[in-house]
């Protein structure tokens, strides 16, 4: 009993003397580094073209700092303070708020999905910017399941068709594809032979402006004939729409360019850059105005998921996609909130009375469809 009083009486002045130079429990130690939440801080480096704040932190910074993609966290930007997950693409819903950390670029950004952070919160270049976790992997399900990627080499296609993501809506009359004269992807030549060969005389460029048209075909790379011939004909409308589907800039722009096709000779293109959102919902009204119902809408949308990122159809990533994306274009433009139920809407009687909201006159109207016959 003796010796086991003299042992822990040693034993406290060990941890006694231990606490006096300043040590502490491991396990303490670990709470405390555990309770440190990662941060970020920065600024506003720019500005882009769809109004998100690209910010002057590097995906290498994020990723150094602790975080990682499918966290929540505190942004704070000038008098903007809130929480947003942090994602490789927009899989947050309209107009909420997140963080982009997309692979094919060095910086990240401040974003709301179809819709412009910088001016929604008032922010400018220059602002200082921090971040702190605020939950660590608490939107992870979300960035796994919609995580997507493709790639830029034509040997993983199995075709030209697929590369270009060019298809028709309806033979000899409409088609879409990705863009035949932006070939930041490499595919504007082979969307440009693909659109040649379908015999298309007339098209609606929902991405691009003519000084964007311009420039590319001043480009060392640019190899698109035939539609530098259409566009120098007159035959191209550069819409140079922003995403957001949504807003009344878009809905008439979409009109001014179907007001454009509905006046030229066919058959027709519809495209953006990829020819995946913004001709998704173009090819979606001119769809709806043929009378195509919900699931032939749905599956030509989803095609494009399956061309770039081998989505498989009745998957759990296809049916969120798909509900997230292309049927809420149809509840938009049908005046319906989000998430409601599609079945018993007349989609064609919703597409018309869309269009002549946005400015489209009821002859040309008339004339679109009995051309899409």
């Amino acid at each position: 009993m003796r010796k086991k009083m003299i042992m822990g009486i040693i034993v406290l002045m060990i941890l006694s003397l231990f606490a006096a130079c300043g040590g502490s429990d491991p396990s303490d130690e670990q709470s405390g580094a555990a309770g440190d939440a990662a941060k970020l801080t920065g600024q506003i480096a720019e500005i882009d073209e769809y109004g998100h704040a690209v910010l002057d932190i590097t995906a290498d910074d994020f990723y150094k700092a602790g975080f990682e993609l499918g966290d929540i966290v505190t942004v704070s930007v000038g008098n903007y303070k809130g929480d947003m997950p942090c994602f490789n693409g927009f899989y947050v819903d309209r107009d909420e708020y997140m963080v982009r950390v997309p692979d094919e670029h060095p910086t990240i950004s401040l974003c709301i999905n179809y819709g412009k952070f910088a001016e929604t919160v008032g922010a400018e270049a220059g602002d200082p910017v921090t971040i702190i976790m605020k939950e660590k992997a608490g939107a992870l399900d979300t960035q796994q399941i919609n995580d997507l990627s493709y790639t830029d080499d034509r040997e993983d296609y199995e075709s030209d068709e697929v590369f270009a993501n060019f298809r028709p809506i309806k033979e000899g009359r409409l088609y879409r594809s990705a863009s035949p004269i932006d070939n930041e992807r490499g595919r504007a030549s082979y969307a440009n032979d693909l659109i040649e060969a379908a015999g298309v005389r007339s098209v609606m460029n929902i991405a691009s402006t003519e000084e964007e048209i311009d420039q590319w075909i001043a480009a060392d790379d640019f190899d698109s004939p035939y539609y530098k011939k259409l566009y120098e004909d007159g035959k191209v409308i550069p819409l140079g729409l922003p995403v957001d589907f949504a807003s009344d800039e878009f809905g008439e722009g979409i009109a001014r360019g179907l007001t454009f096709l509905t006046n030229s000779e066919p058959p027709y293109l519809v495209h953006c850059n990829e020819g995946k959102d913004r001709a998704g919902f173009g090819s979606m009204i001119l769809e709806e105005l043929m009378g195509w119902n919900e699931e032939e809408i749905t599956a030509d949308y989803m095609t494009s998921y399956q061309n770039y990122y081998g989505v498989e159809q009745g998957s759990e990533k296809y049916d969120l996609i798909a509900d997230k994306n292309v049927k809420e274009m149809m509840r938009s433009v049908a005046g319906l909130e989000e998430g409601a139920p599609l079945e018993g809407v007349d989609l064609k009687k919703a597409a018309e009375d869309y269009l002549k909201k946005h400015g489209m006159k009821a002859e040309d109207l008339q004339k679109l469809e009995e051309t899409l016959k």
